[in-house]
């Protein structure tokens, strides 16, 4: 087991074999199928986890032990609610209503960022973005707007607004469950941190885009929408069971228990046929989850998590903003070469070892999170966005990236000035 002392391991005392398992594991989620292998994320990811019992670093009853189930039942649930609203048609009608209302290029932006950046903390990021392509594409067609701006403004503000709630995004639940967050307790203090950094993204994107969004008339050609007939009464159903697991997680209810007892209600009394809701559930992603569990749980084995601990200790052991920034700057980075859910995994281990450790959560999901917002292959969000834009526009990986780079490095300073200004004035929290 990870030892909590700071003693520094020799490469002597490494067992080579599950770091290598590890390495080859990660190298293949980074590289991902179309670009050098057949294997996407997921099952490089289940092809590590059988290596590592294979290969007796982890056993069979030790690699069930490993999977944090809560984690699971708590996706699990809220993806069984969300495919209700989808089901319901609410993301369509959202989106076309935005559409109807703005006045103006920059109105439509403003509309789109928050929209969708507010509807992503409660109901993941990845489905925002897959449900808001389509209309943001129709849109900007019928009035005769370029879809770059709003294509990224989509993308950006749906991961920037997911850092607020640990319904947001698979690394946020992962934090959540792991530090023992309440629900409140997560969107008190990142709330703000989203927020403000959704109105960053509109100053960034209005800048960027300042010629196609200023200076130029109203919108004279209101799109007609086509009908989107809301089942008023599943979507008053699901209205009930997610303000029903609000009320659970504020009486600090388990995120898992919840989140499985409004998917079993919602199941019960949605009256939707099962096949439909399970067309809509990432079971990929939930096998990801788990495969990554067991594989970090072999990882850990190897002794090179301790090992890793002096390479965090000048930056983790000085004063908070200098741990804000270490963990966060750590976060950047792992996030952008395995992706964010193998890199909040990675430094699990690591934080319980560290005082203020509390702030340091905040700042590892806020971090991960933001920096999906970097390359077009930093999120699954923006390659959803990206994917189903492409039969309408190219964006090519510079278009994005010089956008997402700046927005990911304002945003992520923001959030650690904002959480090392809590963690100053109210270190009590």
């Amino acid at each position: 087991m990870l030892t909590h002392s700071f003693a520094i391991l020799h490469p002597g005392n490494l067992h080579w074999l599950p770091i290598t398992i590890f390495l080859v594991t990660y190298i293949l989620i980074a590289v991902e199928s179309g670009r050098g292998s057949h294997l996407d994320r997921t099952a490089s990811a289940f092809c590590g986890a059988v290596a590592m019992v294979l290969a007796g670093v982890v056993s069979l009853s030790a690699a069930y032990t490993a999977i944090s189930w809560d984690t699971i039942v708590f996706l699990l649930g809220i993806m069984i609610l969300v495919a209700h609203f989808q089901i319901a048609h609410f993301f369509d009608w959202i989106a076309f209503r935005i559409a109807i209302i703005a006045k103006t290029p920059f109105q439509f932006l403003v509309l789109l960022v928050f929209t969708s950046g507010i509807l992503a903390a409660f109901f993941v990021n990845d489905t925002v973005c897959l449900m808001f392509t389509p209309i943001v594409l129709i849109a900007t067609e019928r009035l005769n707007l370029p879809k770059l701006p709003y294509l990224l403004a989509l993308t950006t503000s749906a991961n920037i607004g997911s850092v607020m709630s640990v319904t947001g995004n698979p690394q946020n639940a992962l934090v959540g469950v792991t530090a023992h967050f309440t629900f409140l307790e997560f969107l008190e203090h990142l709330a703000p941190v989203a927020l403000l950094g959704l109105l960053l993204d509109v100053a960034i994107l209005a800048f960027i885009f300042r010629r196609q969004l200023w200076n130029v008339p109203p919108l004279q050609h209101r799109p007609n929408p086509p009908v989107v007939t809301v089942d008023r009464i599943l979507l008053t159903k699901c209205v009930i069971v997610s303000a029903l697991v609000l009320v659970l997680w504020i009486l600090n209810f388990s995120f898992a228990l919840a989140a499985a007892t409004v998917g079993a209600l919602i199941l019960i009394i949605g009256r939707v046929k099962s096949e439909n809701v399970y067309h809509r559930v990432d079971f990929e992603l939930l096998l990801f989850f788990a495969a990554l569990f067991v594989v970090m749980q072999g990882f850990e084995s190897s002794g090179a998590a301790s090992y890793l601990i002096r390479f965090f200790e000048p930056g983790l052991k000085g004063s908070v903003a200098t741990q804000l920034f270490s963990i966060s700057g750590t976060m950047l980075v792992l996030s952008n070469l395995v992706s964010n859910v193998p890199a909040v995994l990675l430094v699990r281990p690591l934080l319980a070892s560290f005082g203020n450790s509390h702030f340091l959560w905040l700042a590892v999901a806020s971090t991960s999170t933001l920096a999906g917002n970097a390359t077009p292959i930093s999120s699954v969000a923006n390659l959803i966005v990206l994917q189903q834009a492409a039969w309408k526009t190219k964006i090519s990986f510079w278009e994005f990236t010089r956008v997402g780079l700046l927005v990911t490095v304002a945003t992520s300073l923001l959030a650690i000035a904002l959480l090392a200004a809590e963690a100053h004035f109210f270190p009590g929290i």
